[in-house]
């Protein structure tokens, strides 16, 4: 699959670092998350849209890599990109890179989620867009 990488920029604030002075390893999560929600609202499937369709995103499992650390001011880009979309299961890649070199990578597997039902349903075409399949 050759699916369009979407690019979140983004500076490094002081609310990011630990004590050690660099990101803690929870917060690259939330930066993640950040990135993602950045994407699908910006195709059209944001909050609004969820609260109308029930319809909704839910991670199922994560695999991520500490490769350098990111500090104070620094400027990164968050690269998404969806791997594959199977049935009801996603799988999307997400890289922070500074200067050309990836600091962090993590895979996600996800789903869309009925909130009334509770449970996995299988992706509607708007949804497919929003995650950087669809046309």
């Amino acid at each position: 699959m050759n699916a369009k990488v979407f690019s979140y920029p983004l500076i490094i604030k002081e609310i990011h670092l630990d004590t050690f002075g660099h990101v803690n390893n929870a917060l690259y999560l939330s930066l993640f998350e950040e990135a993602r929600w950045d994407l699908i609202t910006h195709n059209g499937y944001g909050l609004k849209k969820i609260q109308e369709t029930q319809l909704g995103p839910v991670i199922l499992e994560i695999k991520m890599t500490f490769l350098k650390e990111l500090r104070l001011r620094e400027k990164i880009s968050i690269e998404t990109q969806i791997i594959s979309y199977d049935k009801r299961i996603g799988k999307l890649s997400q890289k922070m890179v500074r200067d050309g070199e990836v600091c962090c990578a993590a895979e996600f597997v996800f789903g869309l989620f009925d909130l009334v039902e509770r449970k996995l349903v299988s992706p509607t075409p708007e949804w497919l867009y929003a995650v950087g399949m669809g046309k």
